[in-house]
């Protein structure tokens, strides 16, 4: 695995959200998690299942929309190394 960078701070998500135009996002979850992702506000074309105190990196586009049926944390990341 690539060692990350952060580019900004933690934002708890449940709502569609880019999570800041990023294209890369950590995402990490307190409890089991249904994890979405839209190409806009009507068109899911992802989801995938988030196991408690697990996390993931999930690779975007920068205008795709992540939403949660509970709170998860993601922070917006880029590739370094």
């Amino acid at each position: 695995m690539q060692i990350i960078k952060p580019s900004s701070n933690a934002i708890s998500v449940t709502t569609q959200n880019t999570v800041n135009g990023s294209s890369v996002v950590y995402v990490a979850a307190a409890t089991i998690a249904q994890v979405n992702l839209y190409s806009n506000s009507t068109t899911q074309y992802a989801s995938f299942v988030l196991p408690a105190n697990q996390f993931i990196f999930v690779q975007k586009a920068p205008t795709d929309l992540l939403s949660a049926n509970v709170a998860i944390f993601a922070t917006p990341a880029a590739y370094r190394g």
